[in-house]
């Protein structure tokens, strides 16, 4: 079983900003995000372990779903004992699940940092993953096709239809991104696109682990976000 730690404070606010941690990544990740978020915003983190992500592809989708439905959940409970407005912010991996949960739950706004858009495909082609990948062939017989249809349930792609549509999102994609293809990240922008949701996009010519790094420990981006947010 996976393990979900919730990192959280001043959830009685009505503003609350939803943190999610991308693919070994570790929790210290939003440290600074989190002590320079104002008082009158409160914060929920989820950080999990990094089996979450393995080359089971059964066990994968579960994990998935585990944390997809314990956010939804959360959620739920906060809204239900007072209206409040959620935003969202999410890197790499975490990126699919703001997008999923807010199909779900209404999510106001929603910051992405080098996201993608189909997790099959990120998963078969991005360079973290290829040991994953190769196991996954080897001791499960697995090819793209069968994993795109498998995976459809936890795949941002197949989103975009409930609530989502009256998000508003910003996203950052980096030019240089092998860990999730920068392809990946055009296909997601396209498919906002074509939804006629409201979308800033930015770019970055750093790398996908560069880029994260730079964000956490220097958080004027994250600051910009947080003072635009209504």
């Amino acid at each position: 079983m996976i393990k979900i730690k919730r990192i959280s404070n001043r959830l009685d606010k009505d503003k609350i900003i939803i943190f999610i941690d991308g693919w070994l990544s570790n929790e210290l990740i939003y440290l600074l995000d989190r002590e320079s978020i104002p008082e009158n915003f409160g914060y929920i983190q989820y950080d999990y372990s990094d089996d979450l992500l393995c080359s089971n592809p059964i066990k994968t989708k579960k994990n998935f779903l585990a944390l997809i439905n314990k956010i939804e959940n959360d959620l739920a409970k906060l809204q239900d004992k007072k209206p409040r407005n959620f935003y969202m912010y999410g890197q790499s991996l975490g990126t699919l699940f703001c997008m999923i949960v807010a199909d779900k739950v209404y999510i106001k706004e929603i910051k992405l940092l080098v996201p993608g858009y189909n997790l099959a495909e990120a998963f078969w082609f991005g360079k973290s993953t290829q040991k994953l990948k190769n196991e996954m062939v080897i001791k499960h017989n697995m090819n793209l096709v069968k994993l795109k249809n498998y995976w459809k349930e936890i795949s941002p792609d197949n989103y975009f239809k409930k609530k989502s549509i009256k998000t508003k999102f910003n996203v950052t994609i980096s030019t240089n991104d092998s860990v999730i293809p920068t392809e990946n990240g055009k296909k997601l922008i396209k498919l906002i696109k074509s939804k006629n949701i409201p979308i800033r996009i930015s770019k970055t010519i750093l790398p996908h682990t560069i880029e994260i790094i730079k964000e956490g420990l220097f958080v004027s981006n994250f600051n910009e976000w947080v003072n635009g947010l209504k």
